[in-house]
C-alpha cells in the first residue's frame, strides 16, 4: 500500500517501444496502488513514454504520474534522461548527451554505472570511470535488473559516499511483473514533488523485491525475450515509423 506522506517511484522501466514486453498503458495500469510515479525509459526512444503520459493523464483515477524518460546509448555507456520533451539522439559522448538533456530542462542520471555490461563503445571510457567529472543530476544507486545486481549496486553506493549525488532506484523492468521491484522514495506524491526532491538531494533508493528460486524461470524468460527484442530493435532502428 502507498504511504500517505512519502511517494514511491520506479524510474527505469521499458515498454514494447524498445525491448519491453508490455504496452505503455499496461505499465501505467500496473502502477495503480503500488507506485505514484513511473518513468518510462525506453532505449533511445520516447514515444512509448509520451503515450504512457497521455494515458495516465486521461485516467487520473489510477493515481500514477508518468515521467517521460529515455535510456540513452552514449559512447561512454547508458544515461537516463528524465523529464524530457524530445528524444535525445544516441551516439554522442556522455558529456554532450548530458548537455542535450539539460538543454530541454531534463535531469541526467547515471544508469547502472558499475554494471559489467555498460554499453560502452570501443575506445571510449565508461561513465563509471569518468563519473566524478560529469555534471550529473543523480546516480542510479539501485538497479534491480537481475539476481546479481547487488554487487554493482553496492559499488554505486560506496562511490556515492564521495560523489554525494542524489540517488534513484529503478526496476529496469522489461515485464509488467517486475514493475516497482526497486523504488525511489521522496516527499510528496507526484512527478513535480519527485523532481524537487531530486534537485534537493532528498531521495532514497531501495529494493522492494525478494529473489526466490520460484521466480527464476520467469526472470530468465524475461531476460531472454528482452535480449531478443533489443537485437531486433537495433536492426530496425532506421524504420522510425514502425510500431513495435
Amino acid at each position: 500500500m502507498k504511504n500517505s506522506a512519502h511517494g514511491r517511484a520506479d524510474l527505469h522501466v521499458h515498454t514494447i517501444w524498445s525491448d519491453g514486453a508490455q504496452r505503455p498503458e499496461s505499465i501505467v495500469d500496473a502502477g495503480r496502488g503500488r507506485l505514484d510515479v513511473i518513468a518510462i525509459t525506453d532505449h533511445d526512444e520516447i514515444r512509448g513514454a509520451l503515450r504512457a503520459r497521455d494515458y495516465a493523464q486521461a485516467h487520473p483515477e489510477l493515481g500514477v504520474d508518468v515521467v517521460v524518460g529515455e535510456e540513452i546509448s552514449t559512447l561512454n555507456g547508458h544515461l537516463l534522461g528524465l523529464f524530457l520533451e524530445e528524444c535525445v539522439p544516441p551516439g554522442l559522448s556522455a558529456l554532450d548527451t548530458i548537455s542535450e538533456i539539460h538543454a530541454q530542462g531534463g535531469l541526467a542520471v547515471a544508469a547502472h554505472p558499475f554494471h559489467p555490461l555498460r554499453g560502452v563503445s570501443r575506445g571510449h571510457v565508461s561513465i563509471g570511470r569518468m563519473i566524478r567529472d560529469l555534471p550529473l543530476d543523480a546516480i542510479e544507486a539501485v538497479n534491480n535488473a537481475g539476481v546479481f545486481s547487488a554487487p554493482y549496486n553496492a559499488w554505486a553506493a560506496l562511490r556515492n559516499l564521495e560523489l554525494m549525488l542524489p540517488v534513484t532506484a529503478g526496476s529496469d523492468a522489461h515485464d509488467v511483473w517486475y514493475v516497482g521491484s526497486a523504488v525511489t522514495r521522496f516527499d510528496g506524491r507526484d512527478a513535480g514533488a519527485l523532481r524537487r526532491a531530486l534537485l534537493a538531494g532528498r531521495t532514497r533508493a531501495h529494493v522492494d523485491w525478494t529473489w526466490t528460486a520460484g521466480k527464476m524461470p520467469q526472470h530468465l524468460a524475461m531476460q531472454l525475450r528482452a535480449g531478443y527484442r533489443f537485437l531486433r530493435r537495433s536492426r530496425q532502428r532506421l524504420n522510425v515509423g514502425t510500431l513495435p
